[in-house]
């Protein structure tokens, strides 16, 4: 999953979660709860169109925390690995220091695979490790 998935915007995932807590309930057409149910299926549709309304345009390319690890790549080069971007993260982006240590490794992890995916970095594996690199206009690695 792309870290874009994870929330159209603030909020978002407390309103589903609230959304999933009401549909546990064995709902029925004739139920109490189905005006509660339609009512936050319409607030999530009107909050996730503003939201994306007022989202700049999108790319294919990485925002966020991404895109600062991708610039980060960019201006020191050289080979990414999981921990160093753990290292970067913890250092210098300040939306994840909520985050518990287990949780970055693993975002940190799948960022490095995001990147590699859209064709930003290269991956390279030795025996017990693998680390990325910066992939050139060339196609060479620097």
């Amino acid at each position: 999953m792309s870290t874009r998935e994870i929330e159209a915007y603030d909020g978002e995932l407390a309103m589903l979660r609230g959304l999933v807590r009401t549909l546990r309930v064995v709902v029925r057409p004739d139920a109490a709860d189905m005006g509660e149910v339609r009512r936050l299926l319409h607030q999530h549709a009107a909050d996730e169109a503003a939201a994306r309304a007022e989202a700049p345009a999108s790319s294919d390319g990485p925002t966020g925390r991404v895109a600062q690890l991708l610039d980060a790549i960019r201006t020191a080069r050289g080979r990414w690995t999981t921990a160093t971007v753990y290292r970067f993260y913890r250092d210098h982006v300040r939306s994840v220091d909520h985050v518990p240590n287990t949780q970055l490794r693993a975002i940190a992890r799948a960022d490095l695979r995001d990147l590699a995916a859209w064709g930003h970095l290269i991956r390279h594996e030795e025996p017990g490790r693998q680390y990325f690199v910066l992939k050139t206009r060339k196609g060479s690695t620097r």
